[in-house]
């Protein structure tokens, strides 16, 4: 069929014959019509296909879920298990790392008398896999066995990967008290450590691991031999053939490599003039991966100091209760007593009877070490 074209003159003489139509609403009337249904246009242009897309992600969802092995008992522990800890937070943004009802799933961070049985404890200072910080870990060796044979013991239950430490820093070493004083200690380095070929920081963390060993064993000076002569030559830091271990007051800061490790206590790297000062100090982060072990809400009001015994005061405002991270505190200030030299410390107020199993009112022991990593130590 042949289209016909309409011009000008007949577009107007046939709008000319069609009847009048008059619109009797207001201005702002048809303005609000002309908007309510652009809104409407511009619904149905998202909604459609943004449905569509919802529905193709849970049919998704739906057969994932179905085609899983998974049972809802695993799924809440598999929750448990990991303690996060984000560095980049400040510490007046820090929280509970657990929840109170997970403590119990979780060992102490210390190391007590009661806790040792038959066994004996070897303390060894090894950095973190990525050469941040030295950590201080317990491991259990036996009683019978000479002080050089727990250590060489206590090297070879170290797992690396699973505790995010290295321990390539003391293989080739040998740790022995002399015969002369166990407070002095001999440390034999093969000629062939790669300490005499790294850099700085591994000479460093060298030097910081050997000390905080020494330092736990009870040593308060090391004689260094290269094989069998005395005396170690390192590249920056020059020839060493002695070393006094100075007598630190340091505090104690939560410190996690990843998610998937544990979670330490480890001293900080500066000193305190007073056991008061350094608890006030354990309220903020020390750094971006040191983090605070007194939470927001929990004040200390004083310390008293009876001779090689203290009694820490909290508040009676403060938020004290029986989560983790509370437990974790307790045993980061018996830590940092201990630097402090005393031998035992008592904890009151902050209307608590108890916090794990730590009883207020009571004299509690100083540890025996830190961060127990094998099972046997494990009294929680």
């Amino acid at each position: 069929m042949k289209k016909f074209r309409w011009n000008d003159e007949c577009l107007q003489y046939t709008l000319q014959q069609m009847p009048m139509i008059k619109d009797h609403r207001s201005k702002e009337e048809v303005y609000r019509q002309l908007m309510k249904a652009r809104k409407t246009a511009r619904l149905k242009a998202w909604f459609l296909p943004s449905l569509a897309s919802i529905v193709a992600v849970m049919i998704v969802v739906v057969i994932s879920v179905h085609s899983l092995p998974f049972t809802k008992q695993t799924e809440e522990k598999s929750d448990k298990s990991v303690i996060t800890l984000q560095a980049d937070q400040r510490s007046n943004m820090s929280q509970p790392l657990l929840s109170a009802n997970q403590y119990s799933e979780f060992p102490s961070h210390i190391v007590t008398k009661e806790a040792l049985n038959d066994q004996d404890v070897a303390v060894l200072g090894l950095p973190d896999q990525q050469s941040q910080i030295v950590i201080p870990i317990s491991v259990p060796v036996p009683k019978h066995e000479s002080v050089k044979r727990q250590l060489e013991t206590a090297k070879t239950q170290i797992d690396e990967q699973k505790w995010g430490v290295s321990k390539h820093l003391l293989n080739g070493v040998t740790m022995v008290p002399s015969r002369e004083s166990k407070r002095v200690w001999l440390v034999y380095v093969s000629k062939q450590h790669p300490v005499f070929l790294e850099g700085r920081v591994s000479e460093s963390l060298f030097l910081s691991s050997i000390e905080e060993t020494i330092r736990w064993m009870g040593g308060k000076k090391i004689r260094f031999f290269t094989g069998n002569k005395e005396g170690m030559k390192l590249s920056h830091k020059g020839y060493i053939e002695s070393m006094e271990i100075p007598k630190k007051k340091r505090a104690y800061y939560l410190y996690q490599l990843s998610s998937s490790h544990p979670v330490y206590l480890v001293p900080s790297p500066q000193h305190f003039p007073t056991f008061l000062k350094a608890l006030r100090q354990m309220q903020k982060d020390a750094s971006a991966s040191l983090r605070s072990t007194i939470p927001r809400g929990v004040q200390i009001e004083k310390v008293d100091v009876q001779q090689d015994h203290v009694v820490v005061q909290f508040t009676e405002d403060s938020k004290l209760d029986v989560s983790p991270s509370l437990c974790w505190m307790v045993e980061a200030i018996l830590l940092t007593a201990k630097e402090f030299g005393f031998r035992s410390v008592t904890f009151m107020g902050g209307n608590v009877k108890q916090i794990g199993p730590y009883i207020f009112g009571k004299k509690i022991d100083v540890p025996v070490g830190p961060n127990p990593m094998m099972a046997t130590l494990h009294t929680r």
